[in-house]
C-alpha cells in the first residue's frame, strides 16, 4: 500500500511531538508525518535497506507491517 510523507516545520511555541520510531520528543527544526504519526528524519527508514525515506521521495510503502521504500516494495 502506498502512503505519503509530509515534511513539516516544527513551530517553536508548540509542545514537542513524540517520534513513532524512537519514542523520544522531536526537538529538531523539521519532522516527518507519515502513517498518521510523527517521526525524526533519521527514524523513518526502510525496513530492508535502511534508507531514509524522507530523502528518497514523498512516498513510502507498507507490506506485512513493514515500512518500505519503492525499490524494496517492488522487489
Amino acid at each position: 500500500m502506498t502512503k505519503g510523507i509530509q515534511m513539516l516545520s516544527v513551530q517553536p511555541d508548540t509542545k514537542p511531538k513524540g517520534c513513532a520510531g524512537c519514542n523520544r520528543k522531536i526537538k529538531d527544526r523539521y519532522l516527518l508525518k507519515a502513517l498518521d504519526k510523527y517521526w525524526h528524519e533519521d527514524c523513518l527508514k526502510c525496513a530492508c535497506c535502511d534508507c531514509r525515506l524522507g530523502e528518497v521521495g514523498s512516498t513510502l510503502y507498507t507490506k506485512a507491517n513493514l515500512i518500505l521504500c519503492r525499490r524494496d516494495y517492488l522487489r
